[in-house]
């Protein structure tokens, strides 16, 4: 049985000859074709909030994101990460939807 200090040489040796030029001494797994989010660049977090007529203090608290951050946000001091990117375009998308899996 190999360790995985064996595993990890071998796998090693094999990227080794593929960028050398010899494509078939690795092991390539094919990847199946995965349907991939469309996220808009960037984001007006005020825009969203406002389009929801809602108070920096209401839209924080609603959506558990901390008062601060969202501030930041606003303010350009900081950017949201891809996952919270994609949290808030939900909320842009469909609020109540949002609201609904938050609460119930």
């Amino acid at each position: 049985m190999e360790t995985a200090g064996q595993r990890l040489i071998k796998s090693l040796q094999e990227a080794l000859e593929h960028a050398q030029g010899n494509p078939k001494a690795a092991r390539i797994s094919s990847e199946k074709k995965l349907k991939r989010v469309k996220i808009p660049e960037i984001l007006n977090v005020k825009d969203i909030r406002e389009h929801l007529k809602m108070s920096q203090a209401e839209f924080a608290a609603r959506f558990g994101i901390n008062l601060n951050t969202l501030k930041n946000w606003e303010h350009g001091r900081r950017v949201p990460d891809i996952a919270t990117k994609a949290y808030l375009y939900a909320i842009s998308r469909n609020a109540e939807l949002v609201e609904k899996a938050l609460y119930s």
